[in-house]
């Protein structure tokens, strides 16, 4: 955020309170004399106005001529504009993004108590600004283009601009499976630190985010999930636990992961066969070794 503050003599002491505020919050911001500083003519208001997302103004009479060019120039920019009462702020409210308030107190507790929304609001407007200029469509397709390449910077503009990483592409494949398949290991680790859904499942497949790292045989990926709480004996679209992928595959450490992770080695399946049956069935006796430890079954 870049804040332009418009004051007379009068208030510079409210304009310098506003200054510290900002600062404090660690957004930028300047004052504007009004009276003196000649830049309010028409010539000087882009190079004043350059970079400015939201402006104050603190005069509650009726704007001389300059300050009413900067209110023009400010309302025509689509910034949003915070005032202290009048005729004048109540009469432009539908020309823009105004908000008037009873005096400078009231104005400075609203910002107090509501900064945190605005800067989030001012940081979603600019995200979508930035896809727009770089033509990134907002859809999940989009987003997972980026989570393949692990281009975190566009990957958090997306975030930014107000799109979840439980997003999923057209086909129903959530991002973070997305990542999984991709194999982005640095990408998962990232993902897993925000408000992700370890569990989702895929309807292309069936899978869960573990199922598919089972399926791409990445043990760095699955002992990643697993640390997480991921679930160890979720059943796919066809009854299969990771567990059974993993025997089915002859992945001898995966299945030692699962397994001493806690995974149920007696899980049917839609054939009524689990994890061990399938083991003996390979005669996969290191397999049953792996597992004895949890099986209950016959």
């Amino acid at each position: 955020m870049n804040w332009l503050i418009f004051y007379t003599e009068k208030q510079a002491s409210q304009k310098d309170e506003l200054l510290a505020f900002f600062k404090k919050n660690k957004a930028k911001a300047k004052g504007f004399l009004v009276e003196k500083d000649q830049n309010l003519e028409p010539s000087g208001l882009s190079a004043t106005f350059k970079g400015i997302s939201h402006c104050v103004f603190l005069d509650s009479s009726s704007p001389a001529k300059n300050a009413s060019l900067a209110w023009g120039y400010a309302l025509g920019l689509g910034l949003c504009v915070y005032a202290a009462k009048s005729d004048w702020s109540g009469a432009v409210k539908k020309l823009g993004s105004v908000k008037d308030f009873d005096g400078y107190d009231k104005l400075l507790k609203f910002l107090e108590k509501n900064f945190s929304s605005i800067a989030r609001e001012d940081l979603r407007k600019s995200a979508w600004a930035k896809l727009f200029k770089t033509g990134n469509p907002f859809t999940g397709d989009a987003l997972s283009v980026h989570v393949k390449k692990d281009n975190r910077d566009i990957v958090q503009t997306y975030l930014d601009a107000g799109m979840s990483l439980n997003e999923r592409t057209s086909d129903g494949t959530p991002m973070l499976n997305v990542a999984i398949r991709a194999e982005k290991v640095d990408e998962v680790k990232w993902m897993l630190e925000h408000d992700v859904d370890l569990n989702a499942v895929s309807k292309d497949r069936g899978y869960s985010a573990l199922m598919d790292c089972v399926w791409k045989k990445n043990l760095d990926l699955a002992k990643i999930l697993v640390s997480k709480g991921v679930n160890l004996d979720f059943l796919s679209s066809d009854n299969q636990s990771a567990l059974v992928l993993a025997v089915g595959e002859g992945n001898v450490e995966m299945v030692r992961l699962l397994s001493d992770a806690g995974a149920n080695p007696d899980k049917a399946d839609a054939l009524g066969m689990s994890a061990w049956t399938y083991a003996k069935l390979f005669k996969r006796q290191d397999l049953l070794d792996i597992m004895e430890k949890r099986h209950h079954g016959q």
